[in-house]
């Protein structure tokens, strides 16, 4: 068995970076509520390399995703390809569990966080309530 390369090993850091970075923006309102939930860790990432991690998407594809009402094909051919990094199903509802506390960590959900957020669980076939049940059992990272 070999071992995942450095790039592939922070799929899930990066998919979360890019729900961060879909509004266009790093806001610190969503990097406190990963720190409450404990995210870097458990992504198995330092917290300083999630924050380079989400401006590396911000500049490669987090300005684009606000400027129209759609994801282009480029954007989800983007997504896909991290999308398909990740293929342990607890580590994708682990993300998505995550990327619901980043969406919703400012008091409201931009467009374009919900549809990335959205792409996510429809590519991965993770339901919103799978997610609910996530977040209610996540009982040792709750606030």
């Amino acid at each position: 068995m070999h071992a995942k390369s450095p790039v592939a090993s922070e799929a899930p850091a990066r998919i979360l970076a890019l729900v961060v970075a879909a509004n266009g923006r790093i806001d610190d309102s969503e990097l406190r509520t990963l720190d409450g939930l404990e995210a870097y860790r458990r992504l198995g990432v330092k917290r300083e390399r999630f924050i380079e991690l989400s401006q590396h998407c911000l500049e490669e594809i987090g300005t684009s995703l606000c400027e129209q009402s759609w994801l282009r094909m480029s954007d989800m051919l983007y997504i896909n390809a991290l999308l398909g990094q990740v293929d342990d199903p607890a580590k994708r509802l682990l993300v998505c569990r995550l990327a619901a506390g980043v969406i919703t960590a400012d008091g409201r959900v931009s467009k374009d966080e919900r549809r990335v957020y959205d792409h996510i669980l429809g590519h991965w076939q993770i339901s919103q309530p799978m997610v609910t049940d996530a977040i209610l059992h996540d009982h040792d990272h709750a606030h």
